[in-house]
């Protein structure tokens, strides 16, 4: 009887380690797709780019495309990732939203 008491502790323990790494991820993606676009004379389409190499390259699935906000200052950008799901207790999704400074050139004679 105490067995699967057990089993569904650890497949919760399991779930919740899981839902942290894809928290983890969401944020890493996020950020990278900010940085690339707030970059000085850069694009929200490298934004893009980058974020999605980035999720490539951690292998996770991009629940819906990210959503890039920008003003002459910051440059924000919201993710959802997919997550895998062993107890349907919890969430199938994680979204972040990553807000960067936007990089800004100052000529030398000016600084």
């Amino acid at each position: 009887m105490l067995v699967p008491v057990v089993f569904f502790i650890a497949l919760l323990a399991v779930q919740a380690a899981i839902v942290l790494h894809g928290v983890s991820v969401a944020n890493h993606v996020a950020a990278q797709g900010a940085i690339a676009a707030a970059r000085h004379g850069s694009s929200q389409e490298q934004g893009e780019v980058a974020v999605l190499v980035a999720a490539g390259a951690l292998r996770a699935r991009l629940s819906a495309p990210p959503q890039f906000t920008s003003t002459s200052d910051h440059v924000t950008v919201s993710v959802s990732i997919a997550v895998p799901r062993a107890v349907p207790l919890f969430a199938e999704y994680v979204s972040r939203r990553v807000t960067v400074p936007r990089e800004r050139y100052i000529v030398y004679g000016e600084r």
